[in-house]
């Protein structure tokens, strides 16, 4: 009895080494919380009739950003797109990575030039745009509720070392929601529970 627990003892102690020793390459993380994301508001899309497209750029960075607020970012600001968007719209996403220039203006004075970042573009129909670029307001009407949450996402955005800008096309009556986040340098793993 002693020989065969030393021997499942050893074939234990030698296939969690093999586990520690090959850890997993972390990747698509904005991919993957995107698209988890949308599955859940996919109800709600298909009941207000709107097409929902996603262009992603393949092999994506991570991002130094932790998957938690990622979440929670992606999350408000798909729940207000949802919201806003016309009935019968559109709504989109689109990934990339970039290497940023300086241009001036407020990209400048928070991003590092010649640094990597990803990009993570959102368009919906309906020419909506949070009151006064995130300000928050003492006056509002319960239409208006994710308004204050938007400051909250706009914080973090920015703590992460990030950018988040919201720009309206009147003329198309489309609404684009872009953030940008310092790309991750370094090979990112995941290490698989041992237990």
């Amino acid at each position: 009895m002693k020989d065969i627990d030393k021997a499942n003892l050893l074939l234990e102690g030698f296939l969690k080494y093999l586990i520690i020793i090959n850890p997993t390459p972390k990747t698509d993380t904005v991919h993957r919380l995107i698209e988890e994301l949308s599955k859940q508001y996919k109800d709600q899309l298909e009941r207000k009739g709107v097409k929902l497209s996603k262009k992603f750029e393949k092999n994506l960075p991570e991002t130094v950003v932790p998957d938690e607020l990622l979440r929670y970012i992606f999350n408000f600001i798909l729940q207000y797109a949802v919201n806003s968007v016309t009935l019968n719209g559109e709504m989109g996403f689109l990934t990339k990575s970039l290497v940023f220039q300086e241009k001036g203006g407020l990209d400048q004075a928070l991003l590092r030039k010649d640094e990597r970042y990803i990009e993570i573009r959102l368009f919906f129909t309906g020419s909506k745009k949070p009151r006064e670029q995130f300000q928050k307001s003492s006056d509002f009407h319960k239409e208006e509720m994710l308004n204050l949450i938007l400051p909250l996402v706009h914080e973090v955005v920015l703590k992460n070392r990030g950018v988040i800008k919201f720009e309206t096309d009147e003329k198309k009556e489309k609404t684009f929601i872009s953030i940008r986040f310092p790309s991750e340098r370094r090979v990112v793993v995941y290490y698989p529970p041992v237990n």
